[in-house]
């Protein structure tokens, strides 16, 4: 899982395109009317198809990425895994130093592909039961509503939370289920077509609870070992502060985002020891999350660096950037 086409690229980017304008226009509000949302229930699909597509568990490294995503310090999270039932992962806490080790304990553990069927029901129903209270919730799933009794889905995402949706390779109606329940609730609709999009996927709905802007994606393919890339991005003035986060599928590889400066009129004006930039870096099996504070206008300037390459041939990372005026 090393790699995608570019032609996968597109259509996802295009997707989360639709998707987007598709929410915002369900809504009849425009971008400035968001608000944050601080209390978030994460629905995690745990079924036993997920053995074949998400083998490598990276929905277990995407929602690592959410819990130490630097930009949510200040939220509540919740979590549940579903299948033919659902149970609970962990009771909605804050984001803090403490609590996030037990988190992601304690989804490592339980996410295993190992719940039977889809059960739609259940899951929103044990949701709503565990954090009644949530302001935005996360439903990752890779396959339509079905259950041992074939109960219909009862529609128990209306009158809930705005819902950001993951769908892993789902297409057909189950594909229009997931897109009415986006809709209907004020939420987003992230379709992915592989495992190895799940990362950035949850990047994208992590901004849009943040009323954010939907993150610069950046792709680069490394073949060795030690091998660096020299990006940047744009800063436009109000911008005061940057979420980055860097993700790629084998936990056997590993990569640093270092060298963070903002350059202008080909002039440093911001660095570690040049106007003192503020960098909370947090590292995860296969994601590296970032957040860079007391920016100022010009460009900023990083080098990304493949420090360990162990199964050969190529790796592809996926660097996402978000420009906010918060500090």
């Amino acid at each position: 899982m090393r790699s995608r086409s570019l032609a996968a690229a597109v259509i996802g980017l295009a997707a989360l395109v639709i998707a987007t304008t598709s929410s915002a226009s369900s809504t009849g509000t425009a971008a400035q009317t968001c608000v944050p949302k601080n209390n978030v229930e994460a629905i995690i699909d745990d079924s036993g198809s997920m053995i074949i597509t998400d083998g490598d568990r990276l929905r277990v490294r995407a929602m690592e990425l959410f819990i130490d995503n630097p930009a949510n310090a200040r939220r509540t999270l919740g979590a549940l895994e579903f299948g033919t039932d659902a149970a609970q992962l962990f009771a909605p806490g804050p984001l803090t130093d403490a609590n996030r080790a037990a988190m992601k304990s304690a989804i490592n553990a339980a996410v295993n592909a190992d719940n039977g069927l889809t059960d739609y029901n259940d899951a929103f129903a044990a949701a709503g039961a565990q954090n009644p209270t949530a302001t935005a919730r996360i439903f990752l799933t890779d396959g339509g509503h079905n259950n041992e009794s074939s109960t219909p889905y009862d529609n128990s995402h209306r009158g809930g939370p705005p819902v950001y949706v993951i769908g892993l390779g789902v297409v057909g109606d189950s594909d229009q289920v997931l897109k009415q329940i986006a809709a209907e609730t004020n939420g987003l609709y992230r379709p992915v077509d592989t495992a190895s999009e799940l990362q950035s996927a949850m990047f994208d709905v992590n901004a849009a609870i943040g009323c954010l802007a939907t993150p610069i994606t950046l792709r680069n393919t490394f073949t060795r070992q030690g091998q660096t890339a020299k990006r940047s991005i744009r800063l436009p003035g109000g911008v005061r502060s940057v979420n980055t986060a860097l993700s790629w599928d084998d936990e056997n590889d590993a990569f640093d985002i270092a060298g963070i400066h903002v350059v202008r009129k080909g002039k440093t004006v911001a660095a570690a020891k040049v106007r003192k930039l503020k960098i909370t870096k947090r590292r995860g099996a296969t994601n590296v999350t970032v957040k860079i504070s007391r920016l100022v206008r010009g460009r900023l300037v990083f080098r990304l660096k493949a420090t360990k390459l162990t199964g050969g041939g190529s790796a592809q990372l996926t660097t996402q950037v978000v420009r906010s005026r918060r500090r």
